[in-house]
């Protein structure tokens, strides 16, 4: 029993530290900074207006009522043109 306990504890050692190196925790990813396009104040991904100049980032696409960034051209769930509903809300 003595011959074969030291080596097979070693394996077993060695195979749980490569099995830790494999699955160990990897660091979380830092958030990116925000910054408001208009007064470039800090801002989360979660705000609606800029708390610093009240610019609107975010507002619901009029087709599909979904929540959408204010600058994008086309709502990625319904595929509407904002470009048409912004020139629409903007000309009454």
């Amino acid at each position: 029993m003595g011959g074969w306990f030291m080596p097979g504890f070693f394996m077993v050692i060695i195979v749980a530290v490569i099995i830790w190196l494999i699955f160990r925790r990897q660091p979380a990813p830092v958030p990116q900074a925000l910054s408001c396009p208009k007064c470039s104040g800090a801002i989360h991904a979660s705000y609606f207006r800029c708390p610093h100049c009240g610019d609107t980032l975010k507002h619901n696409c009029p087709n599909c009522s979904r929540i959408i960034e204010h600058d994008w051209s086309y709502c990625p769930y319904c595929n509407e043109n904002q470009s048409t509903n912004v020139e629409a809300t903007s000309s009454s």
